[in-house]
C-alpha cells in the first residue's frame, strides 16, 4: 500500500507541472476589451496655470507612507498584548501562592 501510494505521489509531482501547462493553453478564454479610463481634471491642460504650492517633491514611496501611519498603531497592539500576558501570569501566580497556603 506503501508503495502504491509513493508512486502515485511521486507521479503527481513530476506530471503536475506539465499537466498545468497544457491546461493554461487549452482555456476558452474570451477577450475582454478595457475601456480607456477617463480622465477628468486629473492632468492640467496649458489653459490652467500650474499650482507650485501643491507641488511636493519626496523621495517616500506609498509604501514607506504605510509603515509610518501604522506604525504607532502596531506598538500599540504589542505594548496590550505584553501587558495582557504579563497580567494573566501574574495573576495566575497571585492565585497558585493563596492555594499553597
Amino acid at each position: 500500500m506503501r508503495k502504491l501510494a509513493l508512486l502515485t505521489l511521486a507521479f503527481a509531482l513530476v506530471s503536475g507541472p506539465a499537466l498545468a501547462n497544457e491546461l493554461d493553453n487549452t482555456s476558452d478564454e474570451t477577450e475582454q476589451v478595457i475601456p480607456p479610463a477617463v480622465v477628468d481634471d486629473q492632468v492640467p491642460t496649458a489653459t490652467t496655470p500650474l499650482k507650485l504650492d501643491e507641488i511636493q517633491i519626496t523621495t517616500k514611496t506609498p509604501a514607506d507612507e504605510f509603515i509610518t501611519a501604522t506604525t504607532p498603531l502596531l506598538v500599540a497592539l504589542m505594548l496590550g498584548s505584553v501587558g495582557l500576558v504579563a497580567y494573566t501570569l501574574i495573576s495566575q501566580s497571585g492565585r497558585e501562592s493563596s492555594r499553597l497556603d
